[in-house]
């Protein structure tokens, strides 16, 4: 334990004085762009500190060359999160990202992860999906059982869980097939079929059943039966220029009803679960940016942040004043910030991943 310790030491003084850890994970090296990684900041986006380390019985890695697809939460234990990465498999913390740990499976540290989905009542409990197959471990990660598989050329982008009993479990594939399980993974049954490509399903934090569905181009969907039936959620904002082409989205946990979409065209929020939208007024011209990270500060939703990258350049954009003006900001590495998360119970808080581009 001391020897664990006095290397753990050695490797932070090490991160601190020279920027690296120990021993490298991923491959930034030949990389002139900065870091990937997860980074944090303690102020609201003013500067922002490395939280990439993942202590290994042979030392301490540096993930500073694995690139982040999306964080997602564990609606019970704040401080824990969960990093799907773009080829390096999944990450989890339960720290708020001082240290981060892997599952024992090999299926799950290496490859693209697309979806994490966390047990509301139990956080034990989770689905993991690769695209080709979805993995549940009842035991906080310690093993894990293969629940569903893709025989055919289809990917499934989303894994999700009702909020409430009896807490179904959902998928959403790039193919746009909804599947739904009420046996906690054991069977599926594809409830609906869409006509358009599906980029990212999500559930209602408060309503039971209501599920939401984005497409790649076609704008967002609601069903109010679990999947069933769907209706468009794109009034108000169709006739916008690359509205519908979808880039984040955000089923706000801080109020009822309320929602965040964030197109190519730009943010637009809505105050009655997709009834209606309001577009938010940004310094950038509308369409002009890839909006890759995004989040609302869930204890008050004037605080708003997001990333936008023009041409090859990314700014941090953020507003206390719920998106009447906008603080910009200069981000800790030139590679793509792709996930933004909001702290939901330290004040002040923020977590930002980065992706290296791949290779043309």
């Amino acid at each position: 334990m001391k020897t664990y310790v006095r290397l753990l030491s050695l490797c932070a003084l090490s991160l601190l004085f020279i920027g690296q850890g120990c021993v490298s994970f991923g491959s930034s090296s030949s990389n002139s762009s900065g870091p990937a990684g997860m980074f944090a900041s303690s102020n609201k986006g003013e500067s922002w500190q490395p939280v990439s380390t993942l202590p290994k019985s042979d030392g301490i890695k540096n993930m500073s060359g694995v690139s982040v697809y999306r964080i997602f939460d564990d609606p019970q234990d704040p401080s824990t999160m969960y990093w799907a990465s773009r080829g390096h498999g999944l990450f989890f913390t339960h720290d708020n990202g001082i240290t981060w740990q892997q599952p024992l499976s090999p299926s799950l540290t290496q490859g693209f992860i697309y979806g994490v989905a966390v047990h509301p009542k139990d956080k034990c409990t989770l689905y993991v999906t690769n695209g080709k197959l979805v993995y549940k471990s009842t035991d906080c990660t310690r093993t894990w059982s293969e629940v569903h598989r893709e025989s055919s050329s289809d990917n499934v982008v989303s894994v999700l869980i009702s909020p409430v009993a009896p807490y179904d479990v959902y998928l959403a594939t790039t193919k746009g097939r909804f599947l739904v399980s009420k046996d906690t993974g054991v069977s599926w049954q594809t409830v609906f079929q869409f006509r358009y490509p599906i980029a990212e399903a999500f559930v209602d934090p408060f309503v039971k059943d209501r599920v939401y569905v984005a497409t790649k181009e076609y704008g967002m969907y609601r069903s109010f039966d679990a999947g069933q039936t769907w209706v468009s959620a794109n009034e108000d904002i169709a006739d916008l220029s690359d509205a519908l082409e979808f880039r984040r989205f955000i089923p706000y946990t801080g109020k009822e009803h309320y929602l965040y979409y964030v197109s190519t065209y730009g943010i637009h929020v809505s105050e009655n679960a997709g009834d209606s939208w309001e577009t938010l007024e940004l310094i950038h011209p509308a369409g002009s940016a890839k909006i890759y990270g995004f989040d609302v500060n869930p204890q008050n939703k004037n605080e708003i942040y997001y990333t936008a990258t023009i041409n090859d350049r990314s700014t941090f954009y953020k507003s206390i004043d719920g998106g009447v003006s906008w603080i910009t900001k200069e981000l800790p590495s030139k590679q793509l910030p792709t996930a933004l998360r909001v702290h939901p119970s330290i004040d002040n808080q923020l977590y930002l991943g980065f992706t290296i581009p791949p290779k043309e």
